[in-house]
């Protein structure tokens, strides 16, 4: 037998994810990820420890502590592309809200297989250009 919770829950529970990610919000707004003082959970970037390059999300951390803070252009100097990925979010996040709680209809621009192709080539590219050594691609890397 399936039990399916009415749609008013599903609502509950989402809203109840948003206490831990409250939570979490704080906490990066609060403590500098480049600051290591030992006792925060901060983790390093594995790929960068192994190889030296930078991945599509080294920097994230720093760029996440500087947009709570208002420094967006600290921001887009570690990882450009994070920022990127904010716009990106931000703007499902209003598409949901819009369908799910104020019943409207939006069309998502983001739901079709160019944008994921997009995206991917996007994050490749990325990742190649930040791990050139000369300029102006020296200036991706975080």
């Amino acid at each position: 037998m399936h039990f399916k919770l009415p749609n008013k829950y599903l609502k509950y529970g989402y809203l109840l994810a948003l206490v831990p990610i409250f939570f979490l919000v704080r906490y990066y707004q609060s403590h500098d990820p480049e600051v290591n003082t030992g006792e925060s959970f901060f983790p390093s970037c594995i790929f960068h420890s192994l190889t030296g390059y930078h991945c599509p999300g080294c920097g994230s951390q720093r760029a996440i502590h500087d947009l709570l803070n208002g420094r967006i252009l600290a921001a887009l100097k570690h990882n450009l592309l994070f920022i990127i990925l904010t716009v990106v979010l931000g703007i499902k996040g209003y598409y949901y809200i819009s369908k799910a709680f104020f019943k409207r209809e939006v069309v998502d621009w983001t739901y079709n297989k160019y944008f994921s192709i997009t995206v991917f080539v996007l994050i490749i590219c990325y990742w190649i250009l930040r791990n050139i050594a000369t300029p102006p691609f020296c200036h991706l890397a975080p």
